[in-house]
């Protein structure tokens, strides 16, 4: 089984070009560009029509602060729902049309009058939209590479009037070289904190977690879904969603497929969270894992 993911996440890899930073290994680590490199590369940025875009993405600190006083839910979209909606495969989804369909209609969703008053927020990729941060990313050259295949996609996707959280928020440490770490876990654990929690994952998603973000929550249950290809099961694993009480939050780490669960549970009466990434991000700080080609990829591909 392990060959058989380490094969497709390669051949996804591969097809889509995204992570060849070997071949650019100037690009491995900002810090070693020189600064005539890191000048072009901001004024070539300027030229482009997301430097133009007034996006309104709150940094990751106020996304957190946002979820925690308002108890809302959220739907994250990264490049893995980017590349679905654009009929692409990712390592642990193949394509769907309908599920395709669902995640645009979720995204563009944020272009309607009444959007930014719905508890429920839309987070997407801030490094797409803002270049602020570009020095302190850990593969600058990956969102490079995705701004100048997509660009056109990423600004018809974002709408000017509506307050964004980001998306990123969940996975801080496999982003970044240096973050206040420490703080901004305890941060995020504010969310769950006493508090009755249902994690929906896959059947795998923990297997390897050897320190556990929802730790600190008053109760903790799972409800196991599909490790690949949740999406087949869609309409069973939602069914068992709605038998868990709505007292509850509700925590969705299911790839695409989450984005899809949480916006449902929501317009059911829930608070439900998707929020894939954060164990693996948690433990992979408390066990000070090197953030290198190979930690990433493996970080970003194998189980969600």
């Amino acid at each position: 089984m392990f060959l058989k993911t380490l094969f497709k996440n390669l051949k996804f890899l591969c097809k889509n070009n995204l992570w060849d930073l070997k071949s650019t290994s100037e690009w491995a680590n900002i810090g070693y560009i020189p600064e005539t490199r890191k000048i072009r590369l901001f004024k070539e940025m300027q030229q482009h029509k997301l430097v133009s875009l007034k996006a309104n993405i709150l940094n990751y600190e106020d996304s957190i602060e946002y979820i925690i006083k308002n108890r809302c839910s959220l739907c994250r979209f990264g490049d893995g729902e980017f590349n679905i909606i654009n009929g692409g495969d990712i390592p642990y989804q193949k394509y769907n049309p309908l599920l395709s369909k669902r995640l645009r209609e979720i995204l563009m969703s944020c272009f309607e009058p009444s959007a930014n008053e719905r508890n429920i927020k839309i987070a997407i990729g801030r490094e797409y939209y803002d270049f602020s941060d570009w020095n302190n990313l850990i593969f600058p050259k990956f969102f490079e590479d995705y701004i100048m295949l997509n660009e056109e996609k990423l600004v018809s996707f974002c709408s000017e009037n509506y307050e964004y959280l980001a998306t990123a928020m969940s996975h801080l440490y496999n982003t970044f070289k240096e973050y206040d770490f420490t703080s901004y876990f305890e941060h995020i654990k504010e969310i769950w904190k006493n508090r009755d929690i249902v994690i929906i994952c896959g059947e795998r998603s923990f297997n390897n977690i050897s320190y556990n973000i929802f730790d600190c929550a008053k109760s903790v249950e799972y409800l196991y879904a599909p490790t690949e290809n949740a999406f087949d099961q869609y309409d069973e694993i939602l069914a068992k969603a709605k038998a868990i009480s709505k007292d509850k939050l509700i925590i969705v780490i299911l790839g695409p497929t989450a984005k899809l669960i949480a916006w449902d549970l929501f317009s059911a009466g829930y608070q439900a969270i998707d929020f894939g990434h954060i164990a693996k991000d948690y433990n992979s700080f408390i066990n000070k894992e090197p953030r290198n080609l190979e930690s990433i990829h493996r970080f970003i591909c194998i189980d969600d």
